[in-house]
């Protein structure tokens, strides 16, 4: 089992992401608000506020993705981000990373 997790600032893409998940068998994720470091730095803190231009990309605000899957699906499962999102190469677009889960329970799943 792994953790992908997708940090999205183009939230634009997310009912398409979440729909081409359906498609390939994940069925279910947790999608979480969030706000990146850049973003509160040159916002909300005063003394970094001049500093707006060093964070380029920062968006007012985020969705994080998270979904367990079977590590058969990691590869469809990324393949699908790239395809709907893009590769997230650009600074500030984004990030995916793949974590390892060695137990699962709940959500009568079955993935334990």
């Amino acid at each position: 089992m792994k953790l992908i997790v997708i940090v999205l600032n183009h939230t634009e893409h997310l009912e398409d992401l979440l729909t081409a998940f359906l498609e390939i068998g994940v069925s279910g994720s947790t999608v979480i608000d969030s706000v990146g470091m850049g973003r509160i730095l040159s916002h909300d803190v005063p003394i970094f506020a001049g500093l707006r231009s060093t964070f380029p990309g920062t968006s007012p605000v985020n969705k994080t993705v998270l979904t367990v899957t079977p590590d058969e699906l990691v590869d469809d499962v990324l393949t699908v981000i790239e395809d709907v999102c893009g590769t997230f190469e650009e600074t500030g677009t984004g990030l995916v990373f793949v974590l390892p889960v060695d137990t699962v329970r709940g959500m009568g799943t079955g993935l334990n």
